[in-house]
């Protein structure tokens, strides 16, 4: 049995920030502070199929630019595993940066930036994670309530690029 992804969880908090512009950033920030609940698909390893996982998270503002993610993400019922991240939005230079732990694998950095209304993102692991040290994520914005995340990593050293996340975030 596979415990949540960690790759769920770092996607969950960058959505959280996925709308409004760079110099918009405390307004954005703000406005997705709050208590949010996921459900999706995640996909762990070369030979794993998809399964459904759920995730509830309270996001709070910290300052003027930055977030904090405290959450848990529960798969086949049973299996919880909890979750934290900080975002760092820089309105001078429009990049994101920011940390996740939860990862088998240790602590994640995380950087990007917001690219009109879609936010993309890389995920740089500690420690090489199914043959590779790096995923990419795409958070789009539906609407102020409902977000799109999309993880895809290659999976196996010599293996197919997949989406490894693909969830949809609602506020509660």
């Amino acid at each position: 049995m596979h415990c949540p992804s960690h790759r769920f969880v770092c996607v969950i908090l960058l959505a959280c920030a996925a709308a409004g512009s760079v110099s918009a950033a405390p307004e954005v920030l703000g406005r997705y502070a709050g208590s949010f609940s996921g459900s999706g698909t995640i996909l762990e390893g070369p030979e794993a199929s998809p399964h459904k996982v759920r995730c509830s998270f309270t996001i709070l503002q910290q300052g003027t630019t930055d977030l904090s993610l405290q959450g848990t993400c529960w798969a086949y019922l049973i299996v919880a595993r909890s979750v934290s991240a900080r975002l760092s939005w820089d309105p001078r230079s429009g990049q994101v940066t920011g940390t996740y732990s939860g990862s088998r694998v240790g602590m994640a950095q995380l950087s990007g930036r917001q690219v009109g209304t879609d936010f993309d993102l890389t995920i740089q692991w500690p420690r090489p994670l199914y043959g590779d040290m790096a995923a990419e994520m795409k958070v789009v914005s539906f609407d102020p309530d409902r977000f799109r995340i999309v993880v895809t990593d290659r999976i196996g050293v010599n293996g197919p690029v997949r989406a490894t996340t693909d969830l949809t975030l609602l506020r509660r």
